[in-house]
């Protein structure tokens, strides 16, 4: 088992330039599950949420990262319609994705921007974040349309591995007791070992002595620990209340 990873997880094998075409890939396909399903349908995996809820959210998180790399470049902010129109919820987003995308690529990934993180304030920070966080909303978008596609392997990998760097970031207090989770993928050779420790989760590498281990796609690994549920099955070997303590530290709405 290799590469503790904590506040100081590196970069998973995903590039800037990757993060970018997801985030071109997800904007897009967030913007036909808006206009797939009527605004004011529920959204399953945020039963909290329509989709102009989850619609709305979606592009407060595009545009605010947008007007990040603006600022990091010195460029005029894009304004944009806080309110999802309807109909033609479909173009509204699809425009503001397409603003933000342009923003990333016409940023230097080396770019000082503002994050709230302190180990990366570059562009490849916002473009990572992004990628992810659109990847798993367009997941909830097209459930409530009901017709969710699973993310990318790779972009799957990835998110699995930020949700570290988010915990590290939050303030939010622990009471992991070392119980160990594993994360084994079947279609590619991911393997992880989270341990719930009393100073916030810890990811490492690799193969590790768990009390559970989850097998299953990495895009629903991925799902299964962002707390949504899975296209395909995910086989859970070993102590389930396990995953409950997992839930208890990390949620994503």
């Amino acid at each position: 088992m290799a590469g503790l990873f904590g506040a100081r997880l590196a970069l998973a094998a995903v590039d800037y330039d990757e993060h970018v075409d997801a985030v071109e890939r997800e904007t897009a396909a967030l913007a036909a599950a808006f206009g797939a399903a009527p605004l004011e349908a529920r959204v399953p995996t945020c039963p909290d949420w329509s989709l102009r809820d989850l619609a709305e959210h979606v592009a407060q998180v595009t545009a605010f990262w947008t007007h990040i790399l603006c600022e990091g470049m010195g460029r005029p902010k894009t304004p944009y319609a806080e309110r999802a129109p309807d109909p033609g919820v479909d173009a509204w987003y699809a425009a503001l994705g397409a603003h933000l995308v342009a923003e990333l690529r016409a940023t230097p990934p080396t770019t000082t921007i503002w994050t709230w993180v302190e180990h990366d304030k570059s562009a490849c920070y916002a473009a990572r974040r992004c990628a992810n966080e659109l990847a798993v909303h367009r997941y909830d978008a097209q459930t409530a349309a009901g017709s969710p596609q699973p993310i990318a392997g790779p972009l799957a990998a990835d998110a699995i591995e930020e949700i570290f760097v988010m915990i590290a970031a939050r303030d939010d207090p622990h009471d992991g007791g070392g119980q160990v989770l594993g994360v084994r993928a079947t279609d590619s050779r991911d393997r992880w070992t989270i341990t719930l420790a009393p100073e916030g989760p810890q990811l490492a590498r690799g193969d590790g002595d768990a009390g559970l281990t989850l097998s299953g796609a990495v895009s629903d690994l991925a799902l299964a620990l962002f707390g949504r549920p899975t296209i395909g099955p995910v086989d859970p070997s070993g102590d389930r209340e396990i995953l409950d303590a997992w839930y208890r530290e990390f949620t994503f709405g």
